[in-house]
């Protein structure tokens, strides 16, 4: 089964499953340092007996964590995106993906 022209990936993209993907994976970092964040503070107070500060830190720096992964995850799909270098490395495994669908028949 193949996609439909609709969901192929454009000339030296890929598909729209692998962005999804990214995605979603992207924003599950984000929301699991906040909660990373969120829980060390709740360990902090409860043992040093400072109850909401620690709490309250630890989620803005979850948040800031949180950015900057996004932060750098965005840098390095516009670099992936104005890199000549890859957009040739991804035009010869399609044209070797061609090659191997013809051998086949």
């Amino acid at each position: 089964m193949g996609e439909s022209k609709e969901v192929q990936p454009a000339e030296g993209g890929t598909p729209t499953s692998a962005h999804a993907m990214g995605d979603w994976s992207q924003a599950g970092g984000f929301f699991s340092s906040i909660l990373a964040g969120l829980l060390i503070g709740l360990a902090g107070d409860y043992f040093l007996n400072t109850e909401p500060w620690l709490v309250v830190g630890g989620i803005v720096a979850g948040f800031a964590v949180g950015f900057w992964r996004m932060i750098v995850f965005s840098n390095r799909i516009m670099e992936q995106a104005s890199n000549p270098r890859l957009q040739r490395i991804a035009r010869m495994r399609r044209a070797a993906e061609v090659e191997d669908e013809d051998d086949e028949f």
